[in-house]
């Protein structure tokens, strides 16, 4: 078989509409397949509460027991 005419049959086999869809059909799936194994569900968001105002700091505290001595 010459290199020529091995050529003309690959390409009237890559034109045929039959090899086309079944390409197409086989990306459709492939596709799909990477999403189902990649899917992850997002975890559920808990309402959110109020939080309590932070603790004050030790410079808050020194500050507020200077203060109550000097009332004394």
């Amino acid at each position: 078989m010459k290199i020529k005419a091995f050529f003309d049959i690959v390409g009237t086999v890559l034109k045929d509409w039959r090899v086309i869809v079944t390409l197409v059909a086989m990306l459709f799936v492939m596709g799909a397949a990477n999403f189902i194994l990649k899917y992850k569900k997002k975890p559920k968001k808990a309402k959110k509460q109020k939080a309590a105002p932070p603790p004050p700091k030790a410079e808050e505290k020194k500050e507020e027991k200077s203060e109550e001595e000097a009332k004394e």
